[in-house]
């Protein structure tokens, strides 16, 4: 298992995160590449760490990240960060509304819904067991490692994607699924904010990309932002498990 390259500095790699039972999915972790050197975006699910730090390694011949950004704290995102931070000790950056997640602060379990299927699930939302502290909290239009950070909340508070200009590529996180060819929106039994989900939605289609990189699903290249588009210009499907 190995990082491939989708564009000119990003590269990828799939993992599988099986979240209670039979029930599995694919979550993918991102590496760029920098005139400064590596930086990882998400840290993969647990139980990957062994996996997750031999692929990094030999990605960048060893030298490993220098930092990590989190598109937000869920553990299919941030599960292997402590065995990154063990061999690298990179920096740790995410979105302020997000770091309490990361730092135990705060409790996904206890955020305001109007979600019905969150409400009733949410006792059974893993929390990050990070333990790790954040080095900067990241704000809407901040520049980091040639990318822009995008603000998309609703999934989470704090979620937040990349814009990589120089490649026409948005790491999007779960703001956008990828199921078997079809755009949809993030997991309803994981989001607190639906509405506000399908706003960021809508923010990302306002963008300027042609690759759009979930977290969930095989990346849509060259067609990126028209499948952003199309999917907008028509009802969106129910939520389902179906093609994990």
């Amino acid at each position: 298992m190995d990082f491939e390259r989708v564009s000119e500095h990003i590269f990828r790699m799939e993992l599988t995160y099986q979240a209670a039972g039979p029930i599995r999915f694919p979550v993918a972790l991102w590496l760029i590449q920098g005139d400064q050197g590596w930086t990882l975006i998400d840290s993969g699910p647990p139980d990957s760490d062994d996996v997750v730090v031999a692929a990094i390694a030999r990605a960048t011949r060893g030298q490993g990240p220098s930092q990590v950004l989190l598109t937000h704290a869920h553990v299919d995102h941030s599960g292997a960060l402590n065995a990154i931070h063990v061999n690298w000790q990179p920096s740790l950056l995410c979105h302020a509304a997000e770091a309490g997640f990361v730092t135990g602060e705060r409790d996904y379990r206890d955020l305001k819904t109007r979600n019905p299927l969150f409400w009733l699930l949410r006792e059974f939302i893993p929390a990050p067991n990070v333990g790790l502290p954040v080095a900067h909290e990241l704000q809407r239009g901040e520049s980091v490692a040639g990318m822009v950070v995008i603000h998309l909340p609703g999934h989470t508070p704090g979620h937040i994607g990349f814009l990589h200009s120089a490649d026409q590529a948005m790491i999007c996180g779960d703001a956008i699924m990828n199921r078997g060819g079809r755009v949809t929106p993030p997991m309803r039994i994981l989001t607190a904010d639906t509405t506000l989900a399908q706003a960021s939605i809508q923010r990302l289609a306002e963008l300027d990309f042609t690759h759009l990189l979930p977290s969930h699903g095989e990346p849509i290249l060259n067609e990126g932002r028209a499948a952003m588009l199309a999917y907008l210009g028509k009802e969106a499907e129910p939520d389902s498990l179906a093609g994990w």
